[in-house]
């Protein structure tokens, strides 16, 4: 079993544990806001309120032997760019951050991120590079996950997410949609969310799962 440490369970951190946990991955997640911690404790291993700036706090969740750790942490970039240095000083080998802008992602590799994640940014090049393939891109996380950008289809066209078995079938988690003729992100939309065609998600689980369900 592959061992996650999820930093800042935000809407997109958030999905990203759970996306890891579904997966068959262990996940520590932790935020320094405890309501965020008490609303996915019983969807992972660990759920800790943690200063993830403090050494010896991750230290004592046991974030020093995880595979690969992810800091979704999405206002307070300072914090960001401490935890990500603070985690390439424990040894963590693949350190995935995320970054709103091209400068931050720079910042966040030169101290040590090994893969650095623009989401609205990435998905609009990928949709303006892509020739209308069903699955416009794949972004492998490492570890047996990835993430990719799928054109919806009538396996969930007209139907709710609620509605839809893209959890409960194909166990994948909807990380985002960009809705058809749209440009704005929409991060984790609500169950009663209605799939049009042409909209485009952003879609997590393991590679075995996405292999099944791209076919």
């Amino acid at each position: 079993m592959k061992h996650f440490l999820v930093i800042g369970l935000g809407r997109f951190g958030r999905a990203v544990a759970e996306g890891l946990t579904e997966a068959g991955g262990e996940v520590i997640a932790i935020d320094t806001d405890m309501s965020l911690v008490e609303d996915i404790r019983d969807r992972v291993a660990v759920a800790a309120q943690v200063d993830s700036v403090e050494i010896e706090a991750l230290r004592a969740v046991g974030a020093a032997e995880v595979d690969a750790a992810v800091v979704a942490i999405g206002e307070d970039f300072a914090a960001a760019i401490l935890t990500v240095a603070i985690l390439k000083e424990l040894g963590i080998k693949k350190i995935i951050a995320r970054a709103n802008n091209e400068r931050e992602r720079r910042i966040l590799e030169l101290v040590g991120a090994t893969l650095v994640l623009s989401v609205e940014v990435e998905m609009g090049q990928r949709l303006a590079r892509s020739l209308a393939a069903d699955v416009l891109d794949l972004v492998a996380l490492g570890n047996g996950i990835s993430i990719i950008y799928w054109n919806a289809d009538e396996r969930v066209i007209g139907r709710t997410l609620g509605e839809s078995e893209l959890r409960s079938r194909w166990r994948l988690n909807l990380v985002a949609v960009r809705p058809a003729g749209q440009e704005n992100l929409d991060i984790l939309p609500p169950p009663d969310y209605v799939f049009q065609r042409g909209d485009v998600l952003l879609l997590v689980g393991a590679d075995a799962r996405l292999e099944v369900f791209n076919k």
